[in-house]
This record gives C-alpha cells, sequence and structure tokens, in this order.
C-alpha cells in the first residue's frame, strides 16, 4: 500500500494566518485530482453543505451528506472527497495554535466533544443554525480577503469562536450519550484530560498511567489505534502549545515558563522549543505577526 500523503495547512494568498475557508469549486481548481485521493489532515477542517447531496470519507468511513448539515474532520484524521460532487460547500480549516488564544479558548477546545466524534455523529444538521453559520463563513472569507491590520486575527478568531460555539449547540446528546465509543478511544480521552489537568513536563508517561490505572502499553496501543502515534508525541506537542499561549499572551518569562511546565532549568525548555519547532522562543515570540 501507498503511504498515505499529509495534507499541509492552505495558506490565504494574501497571509499567513493559520485559518483559511473556500468554496469548494475553489478547492478543486487549486489542487485537482489530489483532493479525490485518501490524505491525512494536520489541521482541523468544517465543511458546510448548502446544495445538493453525496459522500465523503473519514477514516475510510463514507459518509452520505446533504444540505445544511456540516462535516467535521479532526487533526490526524483521514479524509477524501468523492466522486461525483453534486453538491455545494464551503470548506473552513484551521490549527489549534490559531484557536487557543487564551483559557477561555483552551478550556473550549479541550473539553468540547467536536472534535471527538466518531464517524456515526461526525455529520451535524444545523438547520437552525444554518442561516448563521452560512454569514459566519461568508464573513471568515471576507475578513480573510481584506488587507493587513492589527485586530484582524482576534476578528477571525471571534468568527471561529461563534462558529464553533453554534456546532456544538447542534450536536445529538441523547445520541451521544448511546454511542458506544471504543476503549481505545475512551483510554486516548481519558489520558489527555488528565494532561491537560497536570500539564508538566517532570511527569513521565508512566505516571500519568499509574494515576489512570492503566499500563504504558496500554495507552500507547490506544494512541497507535485512534491517531496512530505515541502519547508522547501528543504531550510534546500540548506543551508546544502551552509555551507558545505562554509566549504570546501571558505577561511572563520563559524562566517562568520553564518552572510553570514542570522544566529543570530555562534552557532545558530553549532546547525542547527549538527541537519541536525549530525556532528558539524568543525567535518565535519577536516573530509572530502572521
Amino acid at each position: 500500500m501507498d503511504k498515505l500523503s499529509i495534507e499541509h495547512f492552505h495558506h490565504r494568498e494574501t497571509n499567513n494566518l493559520y485559518i483559511n475557508c473556500k468554496n469548494l469549486n475553489e478547492l478543486i481548481q487549486e489542487r485537482g485530482e489530489t483532493i479525490f485521493e485518501p490524505h491525512k489532515l494536520s489541521f482541523y477542517c468544517i465543511q458546510l453543505f448548502s446544495k445538493g447531496k453525496g459522500r465523503y470519507t473519514v477514516d475510510f468511513n463514507s459518509l452520505a451528506i446533504h444540505e445544511q448539515q456540516v462535516l467535521i474532520i479532526s487533526k490526524n484524521q483521514i479524509g477524501q472527497f468523492n466522486k461525483p460532487i453534486d453538491y455545494e460547500s464551503n470548506v473552513l480549516i484551521f490549527t489549534e495554535d490559531f484557536f487557543c488564544i487564551d483559557e477561555l479558548h483552551f478550556q473550549f477546545f479541550y473539553t468540547t466533544d467536536l472534535f471527538n466524534l466518531s464517524a456515526q455523529l461526525a455529520v451535524l444538521t444545523v438547520e437552525r443554525h444554518f442561516e448563521e453559520l452560512k454569514l459566519l463563513f461568508d464573513l471568515i472569507k471576507r475578513e480573510l480577503d481584506k488587507a493587513n491590520y492589527i485586530k484582524k486575527q482576534q476578528v477571525l478568531n471571534n468568527y471561529l469562536f461563534n462558529v464553533l460555539l453554534l456546532l456544538e449547540d447542534c450536536i445529538d446528546q441523547s445520541e451521544l450519550k448511546k454511542l458506544n465509543v471504543s476503549h481505545e478511544r475512551h483510554v486516548v480521552s481519558s489520558f489527555k484530560a488528565l494532561v491537560n489537568n497536570k500539564l508538566d513536563k517532570s511527569i513521565s508517561i508512566k505516571d500519568y498511567a499509574a494515576e489512570l490505572n492503566l499500563n504504558v502499553r496500554t495507552i500507547q496501543n490506544a494512541f497507535k489505534k485512534v491517531e496512530n502515534r505515541t502519547p508522547y508525541d501528543w504531550i510534546c506537542e500540548r506543551i508546544i502549545m502551552e509555551i507558545k499561549r505562554c509566549l504570546l499572551y501571558k505577561n511572563i518569562t520563559i524562566n517562568e515558563i520553564s518552572i510553570f511546565l514542570g522544566f529543570k532549568e530555562p534552557n532545558h525548555l530553549t532546547v525542547f522549543f527549538k527541537k519541536q519547532t525549530g525556532m528558539t522562543p524568543v525567535y518565535f515570540k519577536n516573530n509572530f505577526k502572521h
């Protein structure tokens, strides 16, 4: 089997913000036939369907889609457009770095069910919020086309948050409760919740596992099956996100961040950050203008 391609983030032509929104026709013109091949997403994707019907494949599960529905595809899931395209939709993509700008956004992002939906619930009927969602998608596209200004990122972030809040309201909670969540997905979810509450570089996976009354191998196997990566990889990604948030939105020093996150020395944080991102914390903070 050929190695699965990774779909990297497609920036707007006019900026490098990690949010973008296009209609499906634009996307097909841009990517051609590659859009119909399976690809692993490196970002979060929300498709709003306005007319027609068709099918879309998520993690090799073929899903029926209709107008006034939304399909949510999470980072690291495998997506694939299916022919024929007999529908109209708008595609919104973003990263957690773009969304998680403060405590409120972090809390929402890591507690919402939106990005933990299985294939059975990934398609949401949004009839009662369709007009608001359509307007918000249009506002995001218009905002992206404007010349850059100081508050542009904040405005886009607010639009995105409103989209997510409306979508969360569309989740059928009764169906969510009845859903038979796999043991592996439950393990991954429990592990992430614990790490989010006790994010500390000095705490080992073995320590987290002990608190969950699980062995390390069980957690590793669950991550492999659900996300095709290791729990250590996820922890590294999560710590990097927290460092970025502290650098950009908290008035604290690198030394204070290193203590807060359990690094033994400030230079250990710098080495870790550079290894994961290719840049130093200072460079990242000074160059975060897009």
